[in-house]
């Protein structure tokens, strides 16, 4: 108001529209690019980018672009009204925030002692969706369907501390082809008595986490 300046509205003002969209074919025919930018966005890719912001003017009548699936369909002084659709080329689909809506955890069942180390059974949980209600559901990862486990993303972490406390070995084991993980100690630790401490993560939730405590015998080598 101070400068007699209007605020950069992208909709309602006819006579901003109008300058921006001139501003937009001179950027189109320069192929218009920010120094700034200038390595990571090529000249053609600039001019496509200027083309389809006018051609998206010349079809909606503003420069308010989105970036989900909705669009600004009218407007008023009182209102505004959103348009939605279903954009298949969206690379994320129904779903793919529940694991912050939705925290699911895992839990070792079963630990068996082999040759070079640990190998972990294990359960997640998954989500099961009804209406708009949902139950979360503990289930052996080797019965979870294949596409929502590979959603779900499960991995072992652990930690490996000697007799005295101090941490020997640390790491991450994602599961094998018989869907266990595994955990190789014979030959990365000296001989001794350790405590392997692990936790089966579902999408890199970490909170309240379920740690399986699990003593070790490291023999001498022969």
């Amino acid at each position: 108001m101070r400068r007699g300046i209007e605020w950069l509205d992208l909709v309602r003002s006819e006579d901003l529209n109008t300058r921006i969209a001139a501003l937009v074919d001179q950027f189109e025919r320069q192929a218009f690019r920010p120094e700034s930018l200038q390595s990571l966005v090529s000249a053609d890719e600039a001019r496509k980018r200027w083309t389809a912001l006018a051609a998206f003017y010349r079809s909606y009548g503003h420069f308010l672009v989105t970036n989900g699936p909705y669009q600004l369909k009218s407007w008023s002084g009182e209102s505004a009204t959103l348009e939605v659709f279903r954009d298949l080329s969206y690379p994320l689909g129904v779903g793919s925030f529940d694991s912050y809506a939705m925290p699911r955890r895992g839990y070792i069942t079963r630990v068996d002692r082999q040759d070079r180390g640990l190998r972990l059974s294990a359960e997640i949980e998954i989500v099961m969706k009804f209406m708009r209600d949902y139950q979360i559901a503990r289930q052996p990862i080797q019965l979870v369907d294949a596409t929502v486990r590979k959603r779900a993303a499960p991995e072992c972490r652990y930690v490996v501390v000697d007799a005295e406390g101090q941490v020997a070995l640390a790491g991450v084991s994602p599961p094998g082809e018989d869907l266990r993980f595994g955990i190789e100690l014979d030959g990365r630790l000296p001989a001794g008595q350790y405590t392997v401490m692990a936790e089966i993560l579902v999408n890199g939730n970490a909170m309240n986490s379920e740690i399986k405590r699990i003593p070790v015998v490291i023999g001498a080598k022969p």
